[in-house]
């Protein structure tokens, strides 16, 4: 599949591993957490970023998608709460836990219908490659040259005469003759 290549999987998990971290850090600071540093978010998506590359190989449904955004939430929480130094905060209380739930559904509903939309622009844009190579391609008309295109300056422009050579069969048959 297409969106399966490697650039295109190491933007996908790019943007997977950029939008969890985020929307975790975010919400980890605003549920009672400690600030996350840049460092700590850099550390966290090139941590994340593997592992969405290796599962980006396919496009995934929104279940695999939830599951993954879960297990990277938990590993986030336990990274952000590590590297503030507060590890008696591993184990989330009510509220962490109802954030990162929230940061879970949140990245998963968007990152499946950003994949969704991410395949169908690549179709579309494979589906009308084809479609202009097959019209260059099939392009009957004379190479030009310059000089050619400098005489043509002073033709009248062409007429475009579809089917010229059709002869049209509407209307009741002819006579016959009969004698």
């Amino acid at each position: 599949m297409h969106i399966g290549r490697p650039f295109i999987r190491g933007f996908r998990s790019l943007v997977f591993a950029a939008v969890c971290v985020l929307v975790s850090a975010g919400l980890h600071f605003a549920a009672g957490g400690a600030p996350v540093s840049w460092s700590a978010c850099v550390a966290a998506v090139a941590a994340v970023a593997p592992l969405a590359y290796l599962l980006s190989g396919t496009q995934r449904g929104t279940a695999a998608i939830l599951l993954a955004c879960a297990t990277a939430q938990a590993g986030l929480h336990v990274g952000f709460s590590a590297g503030a130094g507060h590890l008696e905060h591993v184990m989330p209380s009510p509220a962490m836990l109802l954030v990162h739930a929230l940061a879970t559904a949140v990245c998963a509903v968007w990152l499946a219908r950003g994949d969704a939309a991410l395949a169908v622009f690549l179709d579309l844009l494979i589906l009308w490659s084809a479609a202009a190579l097959v019209l260059r391609l099939f392009d009957s008309g004379p190479v030009r040259t310059r000089r050619a295109l400098a005489h043509r300056e002073h033709m009248p422009p062409p007429v475009l005469r579809l089917l010229a050579t059709v002869a049209s069969r509407r209307g009741p048959p002819a006579p016959a003759c009969s004698a």
